[in-house]
């Protein structure tokens, strides 16, 4: 569920060939209506079908503008002429950053202030116009004639950048930046150099981080049973777990108290080992299902499995012979056969 408090757009006129930027600020933001509602809707769910995000927090106030006005913001409460001024006030520091640097290109801002899952955010959309076809009636009334036009490219942000209200850390408030692919990486750097974006690390390394944590944890006791979890078991229910998670967030103390109840043992586990692990963090879908499910090739031949399959002797290995027991594969493979 997605409902939004405030929304207001500026424009950057720039062109990549160009070190000038120019502003276009608003005055006064847009009514909430059904188009607002379904801009955001498409703009937030980018996040969702993203692989790579960059993760961090902001910066001090004192070392970057973009967190200085943000942080102004907040302690106004966020009314609207907060809103507005802290989104024209963090615009001019973009044009700042961006002044003399070709390459970067300009667009328009969407500042959206909302609640998904009634969990506060303030999202900032780089989009642009694109151009495209639409058919059009000739004037005779009897033929169609392919004409240009344009429309916002809402599929494909040039930057995207989520900060939740709710979560902080030592005072920082936790972000997310939809990360360019490689061939725009020194772009990228210009955005997350503006939004002041802290040790950010990618939600594939982040979740690899933290599944490397849980690969050395003890197993935990299945509540069915009684008895303690095989390792196909656990893993297939870490799975689960993460993939059910709202928003794709993983909170490292509701999945401590999940599995081991009161006893703190990843905490604990984290303390010892002096681990360095974030507290919460938005997972990589791909990262998570390979810590249970497993595919490899080689020679030719692919071959996907399950840490199940392994353990109930389903698949062995024996020697330089890998022996799968399925009858099921193997009537399969006759009838394929014949």
């Amino acid at each position: 569920m997605l409902h939004i408090n405030q929304l207001i757009i500026h424009e950057l006129e720039k062109e990549a060939d160009s070190p000038e930027a120019i502003l276009f600020l608003s005055d006064e933001s847009i009514p909430i209506e059904e188009r607002a509602e379904s801009l955001v809707q498409k703009l937030n769910h980018i996040f969702d079908g993203k692989a790579e995000v960059l993760q961090g927090y902001l910066s001090s106030p004192e070392d970057a503008l973009f967190p200085a006005h943000f942080q102004e913001m907040v302690n106004s409460g966020l009314d609207g002429k907060a809103f507005t001024h802290f989104s024209r006030e963090s615009m001019q520091a973009l044009q700042l950053s961006l002044q003399g640097i070709t390459g970067a290109k300009g667009g328009y801002l969407v500042y959206a202030d909302y609640l998904v899952d009634e969990s506060p955010v303030l999202g900032i959309f780089l989009v642009r116009n694109t151009e495209g076809v639409i058919f059009r009636r000739s004037e005779k009334g009897n033929a169609f004639n392919l004409d240009a036009t344009t429309y916002l490219n809402t599929d494909r942000l040039a930057m995207a950048c989520r900060i939740h209200l709710n979560q902080t850390r030592n005072g920082s408030y936790y972000a997310e930046l939809i990360k360019h692919a490689r061939s725009q990486k020194e772009i990228s750097a210009y955005f997350i150099n503006w939004v002041g974006l802290l040790q950010a690390e990618s939600s594939k390394d982040l979740t690899s981080s933290f599944l490397d944590v849980v690969s050395h944890l003890p197993l935990p006791i299945d509540e069915e049973t009684g008895e303690m979890m095989q390792e196909g078991t656990f893993r297939e229910e870490v799975m689960n777990y993460a993939l059910k998670s709202p928003q794709k967030m993983i909170e490292v103390e509701k999945f401590d108290q999940q599995f081991y109840g009161d006893q703190g043992t990843v905490k604990q586990y984290v303390q010892e080992n002096e681990i360095t692990l974030e507290p919460s963090f938005r997972f990589d879908d791909n990262t998570v299902r390979r810590f249970y499910n497993c595919r490899v090739y080689a020679e030719g031949s692919d071959l996907t499995f399950n840490r199940g399959h392994y353990e109930n002797k389903q698949i062995e290995i024996e020697g330089d012979s890998i022996v799968i027991r399925s009858p099921e594969l193997v009537e399969k493979i006759m009838q394929m056969i014949e």
